[in-house]
């Protein structure tokens, strides 16, 4: 057969905000227009499709302390692609890519940790406590012999990563983005480097990740409305990003930010090893956001074409349903009764069926 098609299911669109019933085609490994004679039909009424759900971060470094193994983890969530962010520094990104990215059938983008061990265990000291793993020229060394891989840097700027030198190792983080043109996620998290700090330093496209963590100390809002540290760094084009993990995530914060109308710019699970009970999955994330009240489409475009764009992935097709893009799709059942769930039914990754949840 040529391919098939996807019919009988509402089709959410993130580019244009839409979710109606229609067909998505799938041939050759494509998104396709139209269907032809020979395509095999599957029915997927009642369901929701949506371009393949793309995890902005995540740990996939497969045989290192926080990795999870991206194809066990990604097709059964819907996930097409996964960015890991800052599971390897310097010294340990080449492994990563020979050992994971080169081997995974799922895609794989990545933030590389500012210290050159990553972050090798959480359990253990802080990859940020001896400071001379804190190495921009190796970081940038890196970078100049993975630069196909690497999406940005990455620190993990909070006081049980860095001990006291968490507003240092900010600095070096920020000074290899910028000589190497790339983005700065920053990990939020318990002072002594505050949100202000954080945040002073961040400018368009860089990225502030578990952004509605309880332990930063701050709120992001006051008396019904975004603080005005916040509000400034989205108009300057800072990026906001869920990050739910361990203890990433307070689901008051979250509340309360969007009742005021601010609204992440991408939703993700920081699903890791430590974390993976807690959080499921990103379809569990989504449906967080759904209780909290943000409409369907905005919450997919949130997990598909928003992360696209920050990983530099949107221009490729990545996170989209435009005909000729790489056909990664999800197909979700989005229930509402007793509560809002998101669980993926059926997931094709590159053209082919990668996971299937019951027969459709």
């Amino acid at each position: 057969m040529n391919g098939f098609v996807l019919r009988g299911g509402l089709v959410c669109d993130p580019e244009t905000g839409t979710l109606a019933p229609g067909d998505v085609v799938v041939r050759d490994g494509r998104i396709a227009g139209t269907a032809g004679a020979a395509d095999r039909v599957v029915d997927v009424s009642g369901l929701v499709v949506t371009p393949g759900l793309v995890d902005l971060h995540t740990h996939v470094f497969v045989g290192q302390d926080l990795g999870v193994d991206p194809d066990v983890v990604g097709p059964p969530s819907g996930v097409t692609t996964m960015v890991d962010t800052g599971s390897a520094g310097a010294h340990l990104f080449g492994a990563f890519v020979r050992g994971t990215v080169e081997q995974a059938r799922t895609r794989i983008g990545a933030f590389i940790n500012i210290s050159t061990v990553g972050a090798t265990s959480i359990l253990l000291s802080g990859e940020l406590k001896t400071l001379p793993y804190v190495d921009p020229a190796a970081c940038r060394a890196a970078i100049a012999e993975h630069r196909e891989r690497i999406i940005g840097v990455k620190v993990r700027a909070s006081a049980d990563v860095a001990g006291d030198n968490g507003v240092v190792a900010l600095d070096r983080a920020r000074e290899v983005a910028d000589a190497e043109g790339l983005p700065l996620m920053v990990h939020l998290g318990p002072p002594p480097a505050s949100l202000a700090d954080i945040l002073a330093r961040l400018g368009p496209g860089d990225v502030l990740t578990h952004c509605f963590t309880g332990l930063s100390g701050t709120p992001y809002t006051e008396h019904g409305r975004v603080v005005d540290l916040v509000s400034e760094a989205r108009q300057r084009g800072v990026l906001f990003d869920v990050g739910h993990g361990m203890c990433g995530f307070d689901l008051e914060q979250a509340r309360a930010a969007v009742g005021a109308g601010f609204l992440p710019d991408t939703i993700s699970s920081d699903l890791h090893t430590y974390s993976r009970d807690i959080v499921g999955g990103l379809p569990d994330v989504m449906a967080k956001f759904l209780g909290l009240g943000v409409a369907l489409p905005e919450v997919v475009r949130r997990t598909t074409v928003a992360p696209a764009r920050v990983a530099g992935l949107d221009g490729a097709g990545v996170g989209t349903l435009r005909a000729g893009a790489p056909a990664d799709v999800a197909v979700l059942r989005v229930t509402e009764d007793p509560a809002p769930a998101v669980a993926a039914v059926l997931t094709v990754r590159a053209g082919e069926i990668v996971y299937r949840a019951e027969p459709i």
